[in-house]
């Protein structure tokens, strides 16, 4: 089974480039997530229960170990360059299910975003001191929540998430923030390292979503830079 798995992280084991982003990228990865955010708030207003857009974990590798079905194994494999970049919909209970049960599903396929944007790292990592300008809800990382990964047939893991109640509100009780830059991405045996170009360019693309309506819009408000 070793061996299996070091066969199938082969596959990212070069570096993989996603070539900086052209003129459209951004825009493109702005409109993508403001449909996919609005989609999760309906998904959990019509079927009055929580839905949680979810992230790849940094911490992926370590899943391999938790199981050995090939099918779990192969989407493994493919979500290895999905860090910073992929998430899906989920949702842990549908209309019908008895009280106190869970059945949780994927409401949508894994999504990347465009080529050559991807999410800022601090939003997937802990407090950052260099950040300490910014207003808290930049600084704040994702929150976190157990699913199945990476299907319903999956494992049990803990992946970063944005959550949506049954009234379409952001289960936070606060404002979220997602930072979007343009960089690349470059695998060294499943580990991403991340080269954003020019450095820092994330201080001024956000999708922000309001903690009370579960909406979000472009937040694209200068904010200071490190350069």
């Amino acid at each position: 089974m070793v061996i299996a798995i070091i066969a199938l992280l082969t596959a990212v084991s070069l570096p993989a480039l996603k070539g900086f982003g052209k003129g459209t990228g951004m825009a493109g990865a702005q409109r993508q997530l403001l449909q996919d955010l609005g989609l999760a708030r309906l998904s959990a207003i019509n079927g009055r229960t929580a839905v949680y857009m979810v992230f790849v974990p940094t911490n992926i590798l370590q899943v391999f170990a938790k199981t050995t079905d090939p099918k779990v194994l192969r989407q493994l494999t493919n979500l290895v360059s999905g860090q910073y970049t992929a998430y899906a919909l989920v949702t842990k209970r549908s209309v019908g299910d008895q009280p106190g049960q869970e059945r949780p599903r994927y409401i949508s396929e894994w999504k990347w975003l465009p080529q050559g944007i991807l999410i800022e790292t601090n939003k997937f990592s802990q407090w950052n001191p260099y950040l300490a300008t910014y207003p808290l809800d930049y600084r704040r990382p994702c929150s976190t929540n157990v699913f199945l990964f990476p299907s319903s047939k999956g494992v049990l893991w803990t992946l970063p998430c944005i959550a949506f109640n049954s009234q379409g509100q952001l289960v936070s009780g606060r404002d979220e923030l997602i930072p979007l830059a343009e960089g690349s991405i470059f695998f060294n045996a499943g580990v991403p390292d991340v080269v954003m170009k020019p450095p820092y360019n994330y201080t001024n693309h956000f999708i922000r979503i309001n903690w009370l309506t579960g909406r979000a819009s472009v937040d694209e408000a200068t904010r200071p830079k490190f350069y």
